[in-house]
C-alpha cells in the first residue's frame, strides 16, 4: 500500500547547534546541545510514534525550539533535524490517528531509535496504546531497535507515573532490545533532556 502524497505534510528541516532561543534554555537542553564539529559524526534516524493526541508534535517542536502554542493534529508527517552530542538526529513525527497508523510501517526502514509517546493522563487508552506498542516491537524491520517510551503529560495531576505505565505495558518482559521509560512534559520540556541523553547513549552502545 502506497502512502498518498496528497495527505502528507512535510515541515522543512530545522537544524540548529546554537541554544540562544529562550525555549532551549527553559528546557535545559544546554547540556545536550553542544557546539559541534562542522560535520556531525553520524546521522541518526529516529521514529516518533504514538497514538493521536499523545503530544508527539509538541515534543518535536520543543526539541527544535519552535512555538508550541498552536499545534494541530498531524495528518502526514513532520521531520526535524536536531544536532546533539556529535549526532545529527533526524526525527520523523508520524500522525497517530487510527486511519494513519497502517502507514507507520512505510517509515520503519533504517530506523536507529524508536521513540513512543504515551499520554499518561489518558488511562482509558492505555490498553490501545499498549497494543500498538506491542505490534511495533514485533515488527521485523524494527527488530532490536532501542525504544524510548516518553510517559508524557506529567504536568497534569491525573497523569499516571512512569512506573505504573511500565508495569501495565509489561516493559520488564522486553529482552530483545534496550529500552527506557522516561517521565516528561512536552509542554514544559521537563524530562525531554534526559530522554534524548538516553537516545544518544543507546546509539553509541549499538555502534560498539
Amino acid at each position: 500500500m502506497q502512502h498518498d502524497p496528497k495527505s502528507t505534510h512535510c515541515a522543512s528541516d530545522v537544524t540548529f547547534s546554537g541554544v540562544s532561543r529562550r525555549e532551549s534554555s527553559k528546557m535545559g537542553l544546554l547540556s545536550i546541545l553542544r557546539k559541534l564539529k562542522s560535520t556531525p559524526d553520524q546521522e541518526v534516524r529516529i521514529l516518533l510514534l504514538g497514538l493521536d493526541n499523545g503530544g508527539k508534535t509538541t515534543l518535536l517542536k520543543q526539541l527544535a525550539s519552535e512555538d508550541i502554542s498552536h499545534i494541530t493534529p498531524t495528518q502526514g508527517f513532520n521531520i526535524k533535524s536536531v544536532q546533539s552530542q556529535g549526532f545529527k538526529l533526524n526525527v520523523w513525527d508520524i500522525g497517530g490517528q487510527r486511519k494513519i497508523r497502517p502507514y507507520w510501517r512505510n517509515y520503519f526502514e533504517n530506523t536507529d531509535v524508536l521513540i513512543y509517546v504515551i499520554d499518561s493522563a489518558d488511562r482509558k487508552r492505555f490498553e490501545e496504546t499498549g497494543q500498538e506498542l506491542a505490534e511495533l516491537l514485533d515488527e521485523e524491520k524494527l527488530s532490536g531497535v532501542p525504544v524510548l517510551i516518553f510517559a508524557n503529560k506529567q504536568d497534569l495531576l491525573t497523569a499516571a507515573p512512569a512506573s505504573e505505565i511500565a508495569e501495565g505495558l509489561n516493559l520488564h518482559t522486553i529482552r530483545d532490545r534496550m529500552w527506557q521509560i522516561q517521565s516528561c512534559s512536552a509542554l514544559t520540556g521537563e524530562g525531554i533532556q534526559e530522554g534524548m541523553n538516553w537516545v544518544c547513549k543507546s546509539v553509541n552502545s549499538k555502534k560498539k
